[in-house]
């Protein structure tokens, strides 16, 4: 299973020497990827004259560089963009670019890939524990991972992967703490109580002074200063982001890494699952640390299960 990454650069000065717009972007790509370089202008507004498409198996550490010469192509003027479409897989990818000799100008960047990185552990990760380098698993690995992501969160009653956009949720107040169903709390777009459910016309809350978030967000609570939090059934909304980074991935400004021991979870769990799918029905199987009376691909280990505990929501 894949879902669409999207990554986009800050707008970056780029003169006559290579200048990274995108740094290793961690993408598992599974059926191609897309590059699109915008000449924003700026500076001498020189054109771009050359883009590199930088690809590496581990991040950075071996590193294939200028995989694509020729696309996205240049030049770029001021004011165009370019695109490149890739058919290839790759895990991870990095964009440069440079102008020709005495130019300089504002440049950004945009990659998009058919992507397995939005879970809680990557193919990678899976494949190492199995020392597994070829190819001919990684549907099956992918579709497992994705599977664990969803139990994990049932599990857990809570949302464990930050969202990309905005999401509104209604809850019930029980007291001066409400606790949300999506954390560590990222952003908060709004938050608005209304008895008759007309929220459009309530006036939002303000940090600090009608709320202020317990422990930075990291565990979802939100206190009242003022009252305790209207009890009414869904009459309070919140329209925010939260949930941990995908693994992999770099956290942006205010976004919380992976926890390494809920990742770790998701790698055990998968290599399990990913070695008995043969043994469905299978009565006895143990493992090291315990063992199972019958198999199923969701039966959680003893070790797992104890580490998703800790990451269960608390309140109501």
């Amino acid at each position: 299973m894949a879902e669409l990454l999207a990554k986009t650069s800050a707008a970056v000065a780029v003169d006559e020497d290579l200048t990274v717009l995108l740094e290793w972007c961690n993408i598992e790509s599974v059926s191609g990827f897309t590059v699109v370089i915008e000449n924003a202008g700026g500076g001498s507004a020189g054109d771009i004259s050359d883009v590199q498409i930088d690809t590496s198996i581990d991040g950075g550490v071996t590193v294939l560089t200028d995989q694509h010469d020729g696309v996205p192509a240049v030049p770029i003027a001021a004011g165009k963009a370019s695109v490149g479409t890739f058919t290839e897989t790759a895990a991870y990818v990095r964009v440069r670019a440079k102008c020709s000799a005495g130019d300089d100008t504002i440049v950004k960047a945009m990659l998009t890939a058919d992507s397995a990185v939005g879970r809680i552990c990557t193919l990678a990760d899976v494949k190492g524990r199995l020392v597994d380098s070829g190819t001919v698993n990684d549907i099956v690995i992918n579709t497992i991972i994705s599977g664990l992501t969803v139990l994990f969160e049932t599990h857990c009653e809570r949302s464990l992967l930050l969202n990309a956009a905005d999401a509104t949720e209604y809850y019930t107040g029980r007291g001066s703490y409400l606790q949300l169903r999506r954390y560590p709390i990222v952003s908060i777009t709004s938050i608005t109580e209304s008895l008759t459910y007309d929220f459009d016309g309530a006036t939002a809350m303000i940090a600090n002074e009608d709320y202020r978030l317990v422990n930075n967000g990291r565990n979802g609570i939100i206190y009242s200063l003022l009252n305790d939090w209207s009890s009414m059934p869904d009459s309070i909304r919140l329209i925010h982001k939260g949930g941990y980074c995908s693994a992999g991935q770099t956290p942006g400004e205010g976004e919380f890494a992976m926890p390494a021991d809920l990742r770790e979870a998701a790698i055990e769990q998968s290599s399990f699952i990913f070695k008995r799918k043969d043994d469905l029905g299978l009565s006895g199987i143990g493992f090291e640390g315990g063992s199972i009376s019958k198999f199923s691909p969701m039966d959680l280990l003893p070790m797992v299960k104890k580490i998703l505990d800790s990451y269960r929501r608390v309140l109501p």
